[in-house]
């Protein structure tokens, strides 16, 4: 049977961890317990004992336990979970993930799930879902986070009821069919990044292209983004429509929709057809930031405020072209068929001619630094339509099919 682990840290959730996984085997399903736990004697067996954890990650248990370091402790333990639940996964073993806990559990198995397949269910189950940051449990390999009220210490009525509860949850999500990443029926699955600036241009590139592939959209806001290329490492897709990379931007900027280093990266190194947009390139995010906070920037930058909580704000032209060469660097990884299409008329919907924010000059300058670094097996395509316009819409159709066509014939 394959296993539903619990990770779980012993030393001080034995008789939690003992209760769920009765709960597990109740349902019909095989619980498994790796034990995270660092600070003493674990109170219940483990199927991966904390010893073996910590000697995946190359140390021993025991000085693990003598250390006052704490961070480095939890840490090590993490790495060493991670080792022994990946080779696990690879055998195909593992049905679903659960971790019960407060705040220190829930870190620990947050940092550990982030690293394992999309496709696993996993769940942690914390009285720390309420605290500031909680946003950082939530990782790009589908983390669902459920709040537990009762503190996760001593069996009790209510707490049973709530660990129950959990148990349904994770049982019945390993319980629902699993798109397979290549499945034997259906359009092949194309991945494309968009936001609300991009809204229309998104629309129709859906319109045009789904009668013959299934797109799967992904928020340009960060971790969306992150789960966007995990997913295509996970070989979930036959091609990508990257038209809001801007977090590269913002990472430069620490605007705030930030995703992690390989952006724009993971399609061109496993050689998977892609065209690219450069919607938002030319902006940062700001998100929940005050007034006075926002009042110097505000002063020097063109700005738009969408709402209450979040302002756009443009880069002058000697950015765009600076920053084009990261974006470069990033593009002549490809190893595949790979175009990058720039509307020459706007990059965002509010960019139009005529408007505050179209900024030819500065489009000039970014397509001028990225021509002087990007190799010359990657074709820049500029389009004289703003990013909004069906015409541009219909140039990356176009060009995505034309990568997909040069991708058959390799």
């Amino acid at each position: 049977m394959k296993k539903i682990v619990i990770i779980a840290t012993l030393d001080t959730k034995g008789e939690e961890s003992s209760y769920l996984k009765e709960l597990i085997l109740r349902r019909g399903h095989q619980p498994f317990i790796i034990d995270i736990g660092c600070g003493g004697e674990p109170r219940l067996e483990a199927d991966i004992a904390a010893d073996e954890v910590a000697r995946a990650a190359g140390t021993e248990i025991k000085k693990l336990r003598r250390s006052q370091k704490r961070q480095e402790v939890t840490e090590v333990m993490t790495k060493g979970a991670v080792a022994k639940l990946d080779a696990l996964c690879r055998t195909g073993e593992v049905e679903g993930m659960i971790s019960i806990g407060g705040t220190s559990s829930a870190v620990m198995a947050s940092s550990i799930m982030k690293e394992m397949p999309y496709h696993i269910p996993k769940l942690i189950v914390s009285t720390a879902a309420s605290l500031p940051g909680v946003n950082r449990f939530f990782g790009p390999t589908g983390i669902t986070l459920m709040h537990s009220l009762i503190d996760i210490s001593g069996l009790n009525h209510l707490l049973k009821a709530h660990l129950s509860r959990a148990v349904g949850a994770i049982c019945g999500m390993v319980e629902s069919e699993i798109p397979s990443p290549h499945p034997k029926e259906g359009k092949p699955m194309v991945a494309m990044s968009t936001y609300g600036y991009v809204e229309n241009c998104a629309h129709y590139i859906s319109q045009a292209l789904g009668g013959k592939y299934e797109l799967i959209h992904f928020h340009g806001i960060g971790m969306p983004e992150v789960a966007m290329e995990k997913l295509i490492d996970e070989d979930f897709f036959s091609g990508v429509i990257d038209l809001v990379p801007s977090s590269i931007t913002n990472m430069q900027f620490n605007g705030s929709r930030i995703s992690w280093h390989r952006r724009l990266e993971v399609a061109g190194e496993k050689g998977i057809p892609q065209v690219v947009a450069p919607a938002g390139v030319n902006t940062i995010s700001r998100i929940g930031l005050t007034a006075e906070e926002l009042a110097p920037e505000l002063k020097v930058r063109k700005h738009y405020s969408m709402d209450a909580l979040r302002v756009t704000v443009w880069l002058n032209a000697e950015e765009l072209k600076n920053i084009a060469s990261i974006y470069a660097e990033k593009l002549n990884k490809a190893v595949g068929p790979t175009k990058f299409l720039i509307p020459k008329r706007g990059w965002l919907d509010v960019e139009k001619e005529g408007s505050d924010f179209y900024d030819p000059q500065g489009i000039q300058a970014f397509v001028d630094g990225l021509k002087q670094k990007l190799k010359a097996e990657i074709e820049v395509r500029e389009v004289d339509a703003n990013i909004d316009d069906p015409v541009f819409a219909q140039a990356i159709v176009a060009a995505f099919e034309e990568v997909m066509r040069l991708k058959d014939t390799s």
